[in-house]
């Protein structure tokens, strides 16, 4: 229909209209433009605003999530912290059940003997302090001990039955001070004389070398019996010795006396003595022995 419309009407008219429908199609083509500008700056201004609160809402999200987040990794860090930690008493707990096995196993023995010789040592100690019969007793230290130098120290007790009191002691101790202040009252004995040493000339004892001899003898037995009552019986033995040889090379009168006053004191001290130094030393020994046991524990 358009078509045969356009072939009866002139071509201006055709042409005018035809540019009236082009300027009408572009006014709307440029309203179209318009809104569809007006519509995307809007949007992208709607989305600026939505942009926005979202980065605030992050923003906001962010910093009340912040001390969750620090004690999130408070409690990380204090898990990271327990479980090294839990690691490590693992390993310590592992290390000493080889060593307590260990011990059981290498040590133990040792151990064992030790504590045994400790026993043996002071039912030992008891039995020679009581005065009574230790044979028994020196005989399980002896063989627990397995020392050459035990079995040496030892050497003159396997001989005695029992200790002496300390009284005893100290009685024959009275004894042989009191024959020592008494020989030295009495003048030395005279030699026995040949024929011929009545042509050789002689001074006589004089009276101040005679109390110089008792001042010494009296000395002597003040310095022994202090011995004595300190319990220095190795040192009262020794003095004991000296002032019975010095006595006997000068000469005693009554020498009888003397000789069985210090034989009662020396039978009767020497056992003291040698179980006093048989104590000593099992105890250092002893005492050294634990100690080296510990240590090369804690070395391996």
């Amino acid at each position: 229909m358009q078509f045969i419309y356009s072939l009866f009407t002139p071509s201006e008219r055709l042409l005018s209209r035809e540019m009236v429908r082009n300027e009408i199609a572009r006014t709307k083509l440029s309203a179209a433009r318009l809104q569809h500008e007006a519509e995307k700056e809007f949007m992208e201004k709607e989305m600026q605003k939505i942009d926005n609160e979202m980065r605030a809402k992050e923003e906001s999200y962010a910093a009340q999530a912040k001390p969750l987040l620090d004690d999130f990794n408070d409690i990380s860090l204090a898990q990271h912290y327990y479980q090294e930690v839990g690691t490590t008493l693992a390993s310590q707990v592992h290390l000493v059940s080889q060593r307590v096995e260990r011990e059981l196993e290498e040590f133990g023995y040792t151990s064992k003997k030790l504590i045994s010789v400790g026993l043996n040592y002071e039912a030992l100690k008891h039995k020679m302090k009581a005065g009574l019969p230790f044979n028994e007793e020196l005989s399980a230290v002896l063989k627990d001990a397995e020392s050459e130098d035990v079995n040496l120290v030892a050497a003159p007790l396997k001989y005695i039955n029992s200790i002496p009191s300390p009284a005893v002691v100290r009685v024959t101790a009275f004894n042989l001070g009191r024959a020592i202040v008494e020989a030295g009252k009495a003048p030395a004995a005279e030699p026995v004389r040949g024929i011929l040493d009545f042509f050789k000339f002689r001074t006589s004892l004089s009276p101040t070398m005679l109390v110089s001899r008792q001042l010494r003898a009296l000395k002597s037995e003040a310095e022994f019996l202090r011995f004595v009552e300190r319990g220095e019986y190795h040192r009262a033995l020794s003095l004991a010795e000296d002032v019975y040889a010095g006595l006997k090379r000068e000469g005693v009168k009554d020498a009888a006396v003397l000789d069985e006053a210090f034989g009662a004191f020396r039978r009767t001290v020497l056992p003291t003595v040698a179980g006093d130094m048989l104590l000593r030393y099992c105890a250092a020994s002893l005492c050294a022995a634990r100690f080296a046991c510990v240590e090369n524990m804690l070395k391996e």
